[in-house]
């Protein structure tokens, strides 16, 4: 997934849809499709804007690091956003996939609305054996 949009553009479209009432670790949907960037978070509050869209996907990935990653480029009038397996390129910074747990969907057809996560529970195993109980010192 790879394409270009205006710094400002995309800054724009962030503040627009989380109106700084989207959880901090929620995760936002960026689509690239048809000449068109889409961002949706989680609430399914969405802006769409005409981007260069060199190579369509979508992806997911947790965005609170996003606005002053694209603050940091101020003289930067357009950035060309990268997303593959290894991770995410923002103008010249890479992200790792595992640092901010990006989702990457090649066809934008397959890809879900929202991403479903599972949480996974640890459960207490129960102890009904006393021996089991005490811990050798």
């Amino acid at each position: 997934m790879k394409f270009t949009i205006h710094k400002k553009t995309l800054v724009k479209m962030l503040k627009v849809i989380s109106g700084g009432l989207v959880k901090k670790d929620a995760h936002l949907r960026i689509a690239a499709q048809d000449g068109r960037v889409t961002l949706t978070t989680e609430d399914l509050n969405e802006a769409s804007y005409d981007g260069d869209v060199i190579v369509e996907g979508v992806c997911f990935f947790r965005h609170k690091q996003l606005l002053p990653l694209l603050a940091s480029y101020k003289s930067e009038q357009s950035l060309t956003v990268q997303i593959t397996a290894d991770g995410i390129d923002i103008g010249s910074t890479h992200i790792s996939r595992g640092l901010w747990e990006i989702s990457l969907f090649m066809n934008p057809s397959l890809a879900p609305q929202r991403l479903m996560l599972k949480r996974t529970e640890i459960k207490n195993p129960e102890v009904n054996d006393p021996a089991q109980m005490q811990l050798d010192l």
